[in-house]
């Protein structure tokens, strides 16, 4: 797991263009980053969407891209139950969905952002592979996140990535149901994959 302020520096050739060297910091309510944080995401307009009251959110966790000890981007991702919902099929009961006979989980999106005048420098980039690699370090089997149909610039993003795309209409409470995708990616057999892999490498 990403230890809280630990830094990810770009590798050399690796930085996003015509910008400064970005850092990586995983944030808890404890950490120094954790003002600065909630700052940042008054900012872009999502605290109430990743706090509640202000306060970290159980099973969650914070991943910001800081540049000159400024914070310019975040992603929010929440570890949850993957499970199927209840219905008649399922005697009104939800299903956990299992693999091996045991239970899987996945990390949903909360929040995503990169602030207007840091875009298209490849943060965003850099951010949802954190998250990914929290996500198989979670032991989670999927990342997943849902995004309206007016969020084109994060459909390219996702799809770049090789994230799976599932069209639907997302429920609002009180209010007109709004067109947009699910899009998840399976990370389940990373770890065992990058393992294999570093194996074959020493065995050379």
């Amino acid at each position: 797991m990403l230890h809280p302020t630990t830094s990810l520096l770009c590798l050399p050739g690796k930085e996003p263009a015509h910008s400064m060297p970005i850092e990586i910091h995983q944030i808890t309510a404890e950490d120094a980053l954790w003002p600065a944080l909630t700052d940042h995401l008054q900012r872009v307009m999502m605290a109430r969407h990743a706090l509640t009251d202000g306060a970290a959110r159980p099973d969650t966790y914070y991943i910001a891209a800081c540049t000159d000890d400024t914070i310019v981007g975040h992603i929010s991702i929440h570890q949850q139950p993957l499970i199927a919902p209840a219905s008649y099929l399922t005697q009104n009961e939800e299903k956990t969905l299992k693999r091996h006979s045991q239970p899987l989980s996945e990390t949903f999106v909360q929040t995503f952002a990169v602030e207007e005048d840091h875009r298209r420098r490849g943060y965003g980039r850099i951010l949802q592979q954190a998250a990914l690699d929290l996500t198989v370090q979670l032991g989670a089997y999927q990342m997943r996140s849902w995004s309206s149909a007016d969020k084109q610039a994060n459909y390219a993003l996702k799809l770049s990535m090789g994230f799976a795309a599932l069209p639907a209409l997302y429920p609002m409470p009180g209010g007109q149901p709004i067109s947009g995708v699910y899009f998840a990616k399976v990370v389940a057999d990373a770890l065992s994959n990058d393992a294999a892999q570093s194996k074959n490498a020493t065995s050379r």
